[in-house]
């Protein structure tokens, strides 16, 4: 309860960077879990999808049952055309890294801050401040450090489902923005989707013992907080600022790899890590101060 009526003493801002870098930390844990589930990749994403919208669903309806206040399972249009921004971005995202090299994908995944800010700036007149420019400037340099080596021509094919990925991710952070609305319960029909997509491709259903185990916390924990938590972010701050925080997967993911399978981590990482950190904590930590001098 006081850490309720602490959240809702802060003001908007505050409320947007805590629950996106919440989110943000959350899904940085998806990669090493997914490396632990080891899995074919269609029924890896067919379980995970089910599991998320269960998870979702069940939260939903307990809430509702104590009559708590919750965000609708499709919150209007707007709400129908995250969800299938959303779906889209999923299964491309999966084509992508299965056909291009993985730092083309790492790359242009990090392009999601500056999409974001041109839709905004484009479609709803909102313009990003100076500081989130030089953020996503910042954020870029230290990607491209991290996956410079690695970058090939690749597969023109999954370089363009890449892209797709990118513009579906910075398209759905920016129509929430826009809307103010909360679309934390998105990812029910998300999970869908995806599966029912995924379904269409699966060959093989079943999961040994470990993998259910490793599949259970990932799509019950990891993803619906996650998914819930970024969808939730954009009401409070803008489209750029929340796909900002997605480059700590960029950063935390290969470490967290790392402490569950022993993939070890070159130097190129933790320089491109170390520039990433840097920029968002001195742009959310700018961003504060200046609230609180405004305030």
């Amino acid at each position: 309860m006081a850490a309720a009526l602490a959240f809702n003493s802060l003001n908007d801002h505050t409320k947007g960077l805590l629950i996106t870098f919440v989110g943000a930390m959350v899904i940085t844990f998806d990669t090493p879990v997914l490396r632990l589930i080891d899995g074919p990749t269609w029924t890896v994403m067919f379980w995970r999808s089910i599991l998320l919208s269960i998870a979702v669903t069940c939260f939903w309806l307990v809430m509702k049952l104590f009559k708590k206040p919750t965000a609708p399972l499709i919150n209007g249009k707007s709400g129908f055309a995250i969800i299938v921004a959303y779906s889209i971005g999923g299964v491309s995202f999966i084509l992508s890294v299965h056909n291009t090299e993985i730092a083309n994908v790492v790359f242009i995944l990090a392009l999601t801050p500056l999409a974001a800010a041109l839709i905004s700036l484009v479609w709803f007149k909102e313009v990003p401040t100076i500081s989130t420019w030089l953020a996503m400037a910042g954020g870029l340099i230290g990607v491209g450090v991290i996956v410079w080596g690695g970058i090939g021509t690749g597969s023109m094919f999954g370089n363009a489902m890449a892209a797709i990925t990118t513009a579906c991710m910075a398209l759905a952070f920016t129509i929430t923005r826009y809307t103010r609305k909360d679309m934390s319960m998105s990812p029910m029909f998300t999970g869908i989707i995806t599966a029912s997509i995924a379904y269409i491709f699966v060959q093989d259903l079943s999961l040994t013992n470990e993998q259910w185990f490793w599949m259970g916390i990932n799509g019950v924990l990891i993803m619906p907080l996650a998914y819930s938590m970024l969808a939730l972010g954009p009401k409070y701050i803008s489209a750029a600022e929340v796909a900002l925080f997605l480059l700590l997967e960029t950063v935390l993911a290969p470490i967290w790899v790392w402490f569950a399978v022993g993939e070890k981590i070159n130097g190129a990482t933790i320089i491109g890590g170390a520039i990433i950190l840097a920029t968002l904590i001195t742009h959310s930590t700018f961003k504060l101060m200046k609230r609180k001098r405004v305030r």
